[in-house]
């Protein structure tokens, strides 16, 4: 179950682990042609996506509307994927979980372990059950296909995110102040002689979330990295950086295509690759 769990976040959160050397190798070295043939999405497919993208059908897309469509696109990829899940957990076979099925599931994945471990076992079941509770709207103590995605995808459910927002700050927040600061975001304090030395790309991000400019950051501002939304944003962003050639916001299909090969060692392919999929296209 662990490793499905895994690859199902990944879906939303594999944005946060693209390599910032990779992006820099890019930017300096040659573009290889055979390279970009086999990595960038084709000119129909990146038409198609803009129609897509396109919710007012004028023939160009906002970054507002690329952003709802990154939204909503992702629910319905979340949607898809629970029912796996839900063969696996759901013992009693009715098509739903329980909150007797999800505790016994979490438990099953511990092995036992010593006394910190089970500590930290305790901590995430009352996690788990926070976040169950959060995601059943009718207060059944049973999930439907569509609870469950609330469940298992955070980002897709207001309540269930504020739960795992609120678990991550507690986790990081060494000093107990209730908000993080930059070397307890990215966990990075000084041990056995390194100081804790924080990337460049750090500092940028953190300044980001960092809406007020207090160098904390509290838990609404963390909620756009748990998220995903952050991520996205960032790639989109850059997406229009590269292929706005009239600086207009607003993208024509043209201006899309004629922006591949920069697309594709950018980190908005992995978003477009992901919605293609979802299409078919």
């Amino acid at each position: 179950m662990a490793g499905i769990l895994v690859s199902l976040l990944a879906i939303f959160f594999a944005a946060a682990l693209l390599s910032p050397l990779a992006h820099a190798q890019a930017d300096e070295e040659p573009i290889d042609d055979q390279d970009i043939e086999e990595e960038a999405l084709s000119d129909q497919q990146l038409r198609r996506l803009h129609q897509e993208m396109d919710s007012d059908g004028n023939g160009r897309i906002s970054l507002q509307e690329t952003l709802k469509y990154a939204t909503d696109v992702g629910r319905k990829i979340a949607g898809k994927d629970v029912g796996a899940i839900l063969d696996e957990i759901d013992t009693s076979k009715d098509g739903k979980l329980s909150l007797e099925e999800h505790m016994s599931d979490i438990r099953n994945q511990a092995d036992g372990g010593d006394e910190e471990e089970m500590k930290e076992l305790e901590q995430r079941i009352a996690v788990e059950k926070a976040k169950f509770h959060a995601a059943d709207s009718n207060g059944n103590n049973e999930l439907d296909v569509q609870e469950l995605t609330s469940l298992f995808y955070p980002e897709t459910h207001d309540g269930v995110l504020a739960v795992t927002v609120a678990e991550t700050l507690r986790q990081k927040d060494k000093n107990g102040d209730g908000k993080l600061t930059e070397h307890e975001f990215w966990e990075a304090e000084p041990a056995d002689g390194d100081d804790g030395q924080l990337t460049e790309e750090e500092h940028v991000d953190f300044a980001k979330l960092d809406h007020d400019g207090d160098k904390h950051l509290s838990l609404d501002e963390m909620r756009g990295w748990e998220s995903g939304k952050f991520h996205t944003e960032q790639a989109m962003k850059k997406l229009f950086e590269v292929a706005d050639t009239n600086s207009d916001m607003h993208l024509s299909v043209e201006e899309l295509v004629a922006a591949r090969e920069q697309i594709a060692v950018s980190d908005a392919q992995y978003h477009l690759i992901e919605w293609a999929e979802h299409h078919e296209l």
